[in-house]
């Protein structure tokens, strides 16, 4: 399946990453609703990284609009405290709409969405606070059944003897796709956490390395440590604003010609809506992709 991935994302102010093909926004910064116009009465589920502004007030319009019978489901770090105020907040406000349904997830949790789609939670070093599960990361994984290899090849009339004979177990094999991951905010990009992953949405809030603001990652510490992973593509989002599109682009095709990367790089470049990213030109694209 191509995923039609919408995006806004400009450090400070709004990020939101909505997969049109499934109803799955992740955060839900300032304006969502309004980049996505109708196409916002999909969302279906909302999962926030952290509690940040930039990263949770788009969620008041997204419930006035999309708040019916329990949908959309919200999923927020069970250690923030800012989520039950702000649902019983939209109570008061919005009595009209709702109610959606508010999760609290713990790290290293999986949600099961519908057609073997799941989403998996894993702790974000953003916000470090007492041990607390304060801000995620989350990768999205489908799962599926196939043939196992010794059977591939046979007609549906000796497929339909051999399950008989073996059991559904005994013929086929489940696969489990990582689909797409996405770090939120993060001081760094830490390549175990994102192994397998296809396509990796990750922040690179400042193109030099940065010593006076750890909570956030820097653009060459992010290139050359997605070098090491086998990805199909590496989008960047969560620029600084103080840099302009060309000196972003000229920035990630200097530290990938140093680093080499074999997947194609994209931008969301700060102050614009990115509509279906994965079919926009590259910033960088390696040889052996052209």
């Amino acid at each position: 399946m191509h995923l039609t991935i919408t995006t806004y994302s400009a450090a400070l102010f709004s990020t939101w990453v909505f997969i049109e093909e499934l109803g799955l926004l992740f955060d839900a910064g300032d304006g969502v609703s309004a980049g996505l116009t109708q196409k916002g009465g999909k969302i279906k589920n909302v999962f926030i990284t952290h509690a940040d502004r930039d990263h949770i007030c788009g969620l008041l319009q997204v419930h006035q609009l999309n708040a019916r019978d329990g949908s959309p489901t919200i999923y927020y770090p069970k250690d923030c405290g800012s989520f039950e105020p702000l649902r019983d907040f939209l109570a008061r406000c919005d009595p009209q709409s709702g109610p959606a349904t508010w999760i609290a997830l713990d790290n290293d949790q999986a949600i099961d969405l519908s057609h073997g789609y799941q989403v998996t939670t894993q702790r974000s070093e953003h916000v470090q606070k007492d041990g607390l599960v304060k801000a995620f990361g989350f990768t999205l994984s489908h799962t599926r059944k196939r043939l196992k290899a010794e059977f591939q090849g046979l007609s549906g009339k000796e497929i339909a003897t051999k399950k008989q004979e073996l059991g559904e177990g005994g013929i086929s094999e489940t696969i489990t796709d990582k689909l797409l991951g996405y770090s939120g905010d993060s001081p760094a990009l830490i390549p175990s956490d994102w192994r397998g992953v296809k396509l990796l949405l990750h922040e690179a809030t400042f193109l030099e390395p940065e010593t006076t603001r750890g909570s956030h990652a820097s653009l060459p510490h992010v290139i050359e440590a997605a070098s090491s992973l086998s990805l199909d593509a590496l989008v960047l989002m969560h620029f600084s604003s103080r840099y302009k599109p060309d000196a972003i682009k000229a920035a990630i095709n200097i530290h990938a010609e140093l680093h080499k990367p074999s997947f194609p790089i994209f931008a969301i470049m700060p102050g614009s809506v990115c509509r279906d990213i994965l079919k926009q030109d590259p910033v960088y694209r390696p040889n052996e992709c052209l």
